[in-house]
């Protein structure tokens, strides 16, 4: 018989113990299951077992306890590499490296317990901002170890998330500011950086488009720019790869005055590659931004090359900070401010829709409530 009848402090309990056969050296091994408040229950997990045992899916306990979260990962992490794109697959294991590993990676997978998790997420909570990712992410190799037999539930499901305070996004400029950083490029700095921050501030693209920008993705004579890749790096090196999705593969108009500052940019690219002796490729074929490397190398911007130019900038001027991404959020802030279709908005954007972009943008400027409660105004006074 496998099931029995104990008394625990909680009253009368059962726990199953079922036979294995002998181990290496002739002793009978069981496995034990403590805990159902029902023999019913007990008898589930008793038919549960014996089907897994009958199946030949069943790990022993000596195994399971073997594995640490790290070797777990380490598995786990070898076939999802190969399921998303490499940029991807590498800023998870820099996650991993960073946030994770570090507390569960040397523990023994079957003894890392709730509490553990609680506590971590707790700690974790106190200073980083995506508090879901960092649980999604950890609960991933506790469900692979599941999956696989080695553990039974996952520790991680039963946490309390800590209450992050929300505050409203100040990572953009008004008007006024986004003219005056403008000016000060166009004074001080080298004109591609003009020509960068220009393009940047006036289409609203995200930081890795940018990069990822070819003079083939531009038709001056239709002003329109198209936007169907993305600059990554992995270990350093720049990658092209995909937009963040479907929605953003588009193609945006770009006002004169920017088809202009990128018409004399092009025009000084040449002339400045022209001067390094580089053998002629065909311009279109050309990244629209480069830098020279150490080893004379032609290469697409550096991952913090718009940081360092923004942050020196900020400082020097004493200038409001925002992010490179700030300058997406100031185009889409006044696009709204000035009253364009929220449908175009999103298009231009690269949202999947307009909900998306309201819900993203719903902070009010200043501006923006001056606007509207001006054009309230003007037509109650003209209805008199």
């Amino acid at each position: 018989m496998s099931i029995h009848k104990y008394q625990s402090l909680k009253g009368t309990t059962y726990f199953v113990k079922i036979y294995l056969g002998l181990n290496d050296y002739g002793k009978k091994k069981y496995y034990t299951k403590r805990g159902f408040k029902t023999r019913k229950a007990a008898k589930a997990h008793e038919a549960a077992i014996t089907h897994q045992l009958n199946s030949g899916v069943f790990v022993q306990l000596s195994r399971q306890a073997s594995f640490t979260y790290k070797e777990l990962y380490q598995k786990w992490y070898e076939a999802y590499k190969d399921t998303v794109e490499a940029t991807t697959a590498s800023k998870t294991a820099d996650l991993y490296r960073l946030h994770i590993l570090p507390i569960f990676g040397e523990k023994k997978i079957s003894k890392i317990s709730p509490l553990d998790c609680q506590t971590f997420i707790t700690d974790k909570g106190k200073s980083f901002k995506n508090m879901k990712q960092i649980k999604s992410y950890t609960s991933k190799i506790f469900e692979f170890a599941i999956n696989m037999n080695y553990i039974e539930r996952n520790p991680m499901s039963k946490v309390i998330m800590p209450k992050i305070k929300k505050t409203a996004s100040e990572n953009y400029w008004s008007v006024s500011e986004l003219q005056q950083f403008l000016q000060i490029i166009l004074e001080n700095e080298p004109y591609k950086h003009y020509a960068l921050f220009r393009l940047l501030a006036y289409s609203g693209l995200r930081k890795g488009e940018l990069y990822a920008l070819r003079w083939s993705d531009f038709n001056p004579d239709t002003q329109l720019l198209t936007i169907n890749k993305s600059l990554g790096r992995i270990d350093g090196h720049a990658v092209e790869k995909d937009t963040k999705n479907s929605f953003s593969v588009r193609s945006i108009y770009l006002d004169d005055e920017t088809c202009t500052i990128l018409h004399k940019w092009k025009q000084e690219s040449i002339q400045e590659k022209g001067q390094l002796h580089i053998a002629p490729l065909s311009i279109e074929d050309n990244f629209m931004f480069t830098y020279c490397s150490k080893t004379g190398d032609i290469e697409p911007l550096h991952a913090d090359y718009i940081n360092n130019i923004l942050k020196r900038i900020i400082r020097q001027y004493k200038l409001k900070k925002i992010s490179p991404h700030g300058f997406r959020h100031t185009h889409a802030t006044l696009m709204i401010e000035m009253g364009i279709d929220p449908v175009n908005t999103a298009k231009r954007l690269g949202h999947a829709s307009s909900q998306m972009t309201l819900d993203t943008y719903s902070h009010a400027t200043k501006a923006g409530e001056k606007q509207s409660i001006t054009k309230f105004a003007e037509y109650l006074n003209k209805a008199k």
